[in-house]
């Protein structure tokens, strides 16, 4: 392996060193690291992502009506407020721009290279160094590896009889055709969680005839969006501690009010009444009522939010089919009891294979190890960002790091700045790995505690496996995981010097 060239440096010429840090992913999560490593004096970097934009599953997802169900101002860097947001929740093209706008002021757009997938990662033992190939182009070497690819980046595609006969067109709301006008089109949406309750709103304004195919009834509770004036951008730009408090609260209001319904049977069971109560309200239609009410408890699933998802239904050209699929056909779909509803375009609404986050890295770590092989049982990391066995590998959501009740971008700063610590204490040529039985006590402990929320209770969701183990969510509540993260334990990890 010490034949291999080592990359460019920044300015483009030919190197004799490897980077410093070679990142995966231009989202959030790269666009964060990159920010920081810069903070932290390392400026020989690359950020490599397979799209050709910047913003990770906000460059992807480009549906009609896709936004962000998180607050804005929350849903932002704490350290790069953003007063100019138009909505409490405003949608994927202003989310999209503030990430370009991230990467332009800090200085990220030298560093990164658009359409290089990644194929691999090897560790070479003697070296103490990565080698990333890629699907095209020269590989790359490095010292460390940040993955901040996420996990809403592999579209999941349903396995139903007859997808491939559809003569139609046919689209993940993730793989959206940006050429295609719904106007005056029957479409078909199959799915009915967070992209479809966007989605079918906003197709429905246009399209002759919209079909939603639901398997599963979700918890939709109202988002209360409201529009920014022009004197409160003002307000937040020139009062940068009233934009900070404003942060505070839509931060508190979540942890006090959201927060709870993961551990507290009472809150839930009263908050999902109110949520049901909604819902009748909303719709007009009484024959939907009980089709639209969900048979697990709130929180089980992902709670969703929307102010016209259930208004939508109540439109002549929205039908709901709750029956389930039998096929689909060349000119439609076909349902369980033999329905043939004709579409002219089919919209798979159908979310995200979150394991192939995990189990699609070819991964090869210290002593050839494989972390497909280490993960073929039960996916598990020392505090979500890195795994035992390998190396100088840290990752920015890894397992047990995704949340539900806060903004993935807050646990994405509480990540990188982990790994920024951990880096920052290394001498030249050091390696650090954690240590087998941290790992395997630091899992135990969350696997434990996330037997008592209400994810581990009977429903079926993206969030556990079909044993029932989750490996997704963190128990704990933000502020708790911020405490977590904020201290590198030396006795948890192993560093191997240069000589050995």
């Amino acid at each position: 392996m010490q034949d291999q060239p080592y990359p460019a440096d920044d300015a483009g010429a030919a190197s004799d060193r490897p980077l410093d840090a070679l990142v995966i992913g231009v989202g959030f999560s790269g666009i964060c690291a990159g920010i920081k490593l810069r903070e932290t004096g390392i400026t020989n970097f690359r950020i490599y992502d397979k799209a050709q934009g910047i913003g990770g599953t906000w460059w992807d997802n480009v549906y009609p009506g896709a936004a962000c169900d998180v607050p804005s101002h929350l849903y932002c860097f704490s350290f790069e407020p953003n007063p100019d947001w138009s909505r409490l929740f405003s949608p994927q093209p202003e989310i999209q721009q503030y990430a370009e706008h991230c990467v332009d002021k800090y200085g990220l757009r030298p560093h990164i290279e658009f359409g290089r997938e990644v194929e691999s990662m090897d560790f070479d033992d003697a070296l103490g160094l990565w080698c990333t190939a890629f699907t095209n182009g020269a590989p790359a070497w490095s010292r460390f590896i940040i993955a901040g690819m996420g996990g809403l980046h592999k579209p999941m595609w349903p396995d139903i009889p007859g997808r491939s006969d559809f003569a139609g067109a046919a689209m993940h709301t993730a793989k959206w055709d940006r050429d295609f006008d719904p106007a005056g089109k029957r479409i078909a949406v199959i799915g009915s969680a967070a992209s479809a309750i966007q989605a079918v709103p906003a197709l429905a304004k246009s399209a002759a005839q919209v079909t939603l195919f639901q398997r599963t009834a979700n918890y939709i509770a109202p988002r209360n969006d409201l529009e920014y004036s022009d004197r409160q951008k003002r307000r937040f730009a020139r009062n940068h501690l009233w934009a900070r408090l404003y942060r505070w609260l839509i931060f508190m209001r979540l942890e006090l009010f959201v927060y709870p319904i993961i551990g507290r049977r009472w809150y839930r069971t009263s908050r999902a009444k109110g949520v049901i109560n909604f819902m009748r309200r909303a719709v007009r239609k009484p024959a939907l009522h009980d089709a639209l009410a969900p048979h697990f408890e709130l929180g089980c699933k992902r709670i969703l939010i929307s102010d016209d998802f259930y208004p939508s239904l109540n439109r002549d050209n929205v039908s709901l089919v709750t029956a389930g699929i039998d096929r689909i056909a060349v000119d439609g779909v076909v349902d369980a009891l033999g329905n043939l509803h004709r579409a002219d375009a089919i919209v798979f609404a159908t979310g995200f294979d979150i394991d192939g986050q995990f189990h699609g890295m070819d991964v090869t770590g210290a002593n050839g190890i494989g972390l497909r092989d280490v993960w073929k049982d039960r996916v598990e990391a020392y505090r979500g960002v890195m795994v035992a066995g390998f190396p100088n590998f840290f990752m920015t959501t890894g397992p047990n790091t995704g949340v539900g009740t806060t903004s993935v971008i807050f646990m994405i700063e509480q990540t990188v700045g982990w790994i920024m610590r951990c880096i920052g204490d290394l001498k030249p040529g050091e390696t650090v790995t954690p240590r087998e039985a941290a790992q395997r006590a630091y899992n135990d402990e969350i696997q434990a505690l996330l037997g008592e929320t209400v994810w581990a209770t009977g429903c079926k969701s993206w969030y556990k496996r079909e044993d029932g183990r989750i490996e997704t969510l963190v128990p704990y509540n933000a502020r708790r995981f911020r405490r977590e993260m904020k201290t590198v334990r030396a006795d948890d990890l192993i560093l191997v010097s240069p000589d050995g």
